[in-house]
């Protein structure tokens, strides 16, 4: 696949800008756009273009997955979702099927809540890691999925906390969740709108939906 090609397909399954590809990869937004237009890139900077771009599921590797994702439960964007009430199966809730290679160990989870508006609706299927790949601090500045000391999970922007250790959530309309510690954290690898998601369920899925506590919108 030409670079111009796998560029343009992270961007489109990341949800991305290209002045965010660029400070993903430390580079500016003029070379993405030189990429786009078909200048190749060279050494080190493609390699981590395709690195990019085997993680996000655009081109495979030797662990890709093409089947799609299991939906392991929800994620708050300004609905408080308590995992502990969730009844998750241990191959998921549901399944979404993808047309593009992700990694093994890749799962979903489906937003809920509006505090992320406008990129991200209530139904979207984010899809992430299941276990953490890279540390905490390296995802700062970022569109993350998290999970609290206390056992919350929320899609928020991860910031710099007050005290060594913590952080700060961000939403893009709401007040942010100020001095969390982070037990886990997921980049982003791909992301569906509800209005494209055509799940396929397995038998005994009749699952009721995980209690949500709080005001919308409010985290």
């Amino acid at each position: 696949m030409e670079i111009s090609r796998v560029v343009q397909a992270v961007l489109k399954v990341r949800g991305w800008t290209q002045e965010q590809l660029a400070e993903r990869l430390r580079t500016n937004q003029n070379n993405i756009s030189r990429w786009l237009d078909g200048v190749e890139p060279r050494g080190a900077m493609r390699d981590q273009i395709l690195a990019l771009a085997r993680e996000s599921g655009v081109i495979e590797d030797e662990h890709a997955a093409r089947t799609g994702v299991p939906i392991m439960g929800y994620i708050g964007a300004g609905a408080e979702i308590e995992p502990d009430y969730e009844q998750v199966p241990p191959d998921g809730l549901d399944h979404v099927e993808f047309a593009l290679a992700l990694p093994a160990s890749a799962i979903g989870l489906q937003v809920r809540g509006d505090s992320m508006l406008p990129q991200y609706t209530e139904g979207t299927v984010i899809v992430v890691h299941r276990e953490q790949t890279r540390s905490t601090t390296s995802m700062i500045g970022e569109e993350v999925a998290v999970r609290t000391h206390d056992g919350r999970r929320f899609l928020k922007r991860l910031m710099p906390g007050p005290k060594p250790r913590t952080y700060n959530l961000e939403s893009f309309n709401a007040r942010p969740i100020i001095g969390v510690r982070i037990v886990w954290a997921s980049e982003i690898i791909a992301m569906v709108p509800a209005r494209q998601i055509r799940p396929v369920r397995s038998r005994a899925q009749k699952r009721s939906a995980p209690r949500q506590t709080g005001k919308r919108g409010g985290g």
